[in-house]
């Protein structure tokens, strides 16, 4: 039997097989999403312990990380920045050379503010704050994580 007789007399149950599968991937991916979304996700790696626990112990306890490090307009430009995110952070924390004073990048410090007023824009409206693109973390830059730097990062044993 040659290989059209086989998708001939087959097709349906290919068909049902690659259904089945694309399922799977979705509901895989969803998941990973999702979970990826989480604080615990984010506290897992070493080099975000100190951010980890710090965030537990603010006032902003209630909200995910993704929430003010990720631009949150566009699913599409969360989701590249999240994937860019993610790589850079992967890469890192396998290489261990995360600094001792992990830095928020240009890009990072916009979202972040971004977020800030989107959350605070009716307390901030009537301020120089409430036009947006300032950095909100130049005068609350410990809020949310501290002050302490000390312990972020990887240190190599």
């Amino acid at each position: 039997m040659d290989i059209s007789q086989y998708l001939n007399r087959n097709a349906l149950k290919l068909m049902a097989i690659g259904c089945a599968f694309t399922v799977v991937v979705i509901l895989f991916g969803a998941f990973g999403y999702v979970h990826a979304e989480t604080p615990e996700f984010c506290g897992s790696c070493h080099s975000m312990e100190q951010a980890h626990t710090s965030w537990q112990a603010s006032n902003h306890k209630q909200i995910e990380c993704t929430e003010c490090h990720l631009p949150n307009g566009n699913i599409a430009v969360k989701l590249a920045a999240k994937t860019q995110t993610g790589i850079n952070d992967v890469y890192h924390e396998v290489l261990r050379d995360y600094p001792a004073t992990i830095q928020v990048s240009t890009k990072g410090k916009s979202y972040i503010a971004d977020n800030c007023l989107r959350c605070h824009q009716s307390t901030v409206e009537k301020t120089g704050m409430g036009a947006g693109g300032q950095d909100c973390t130049q005068c609350h830059r410990g809020l949310v994580h501290g002050m302490n730097k000390s312990k972020g990062g990887i240190k190599l044993e």
